[in-house]
């Protein structure tokens, strides 16, 4: 099923994740628009030692908030079509260092951060998050290092 909303991408390239428990990515729905999120991708540059990458694993939650976290950056949504020129209404925030408070948790992962984490939801699995929800790729513990990464999300508004 093709999108009817409006598509957008939002993304961060090569920065240092910290040893931390952090919000990887939270977005949050402004007062009359939803979002569904269509795909995410995160990549990490892992430690290579005597040629060989060191594994580590990252337990990731996909989950609601219900409050706002602090720190990490603000990014800006980019247009999916070129005949957009809607700007995006989702605040979208990276690395938040200090979560915004867990709601439900939709899903957990603990990946290898040699291999590239990529979740497609279907259309029967998108669940819209409707103006003023928030929600959150969660990394619930420190990596033991800082470590280069780089993601990217789908999502749409409607």
């Amino acid at each position: 099923m093709a999108a009817s909303g409006l598509m957008y991408t939002v993304s961060f390239s090569n920065v240092s994740v910290t040893n931390a428990a952090q919000n990887i990515w939270e977005l949050i729905a402004a007062a009359g628009v939803s979002f569904i999120i269509h795909s995410i991708r995160l990549t990490f540059t892992p430690t290579i030692t005597s040629g060989v990458a060191q594994d580590v694993r990252a337990l990731l939650n996909i989950q609601n908030i219900t409050t706002t976290g602090s720190g990490g950056s603000a990014k800006t949504p980019v247009a999916e079509n070129l005949r957009n020129t809607v700007a995006a209404v989702t605040t979208c925030n990276a690395l938040v260092t200090t979560p915004g408070t867990a709601g439900v948790v939709r899903g957990s992962d603990n990946v290898s951060i040699i291999v590239p984490y990529e979740r497609i939801y279907t259309p029967d699995q998108r669940t819209p998050i409707t103006g003023g929800g928030r929600w959150a790729l969660n990394l619930s513990a420190g990596l033991g290092g800082a470590f280069n990464a780089s993601s990217e999300i789908y999502f749409e508004e409607i």
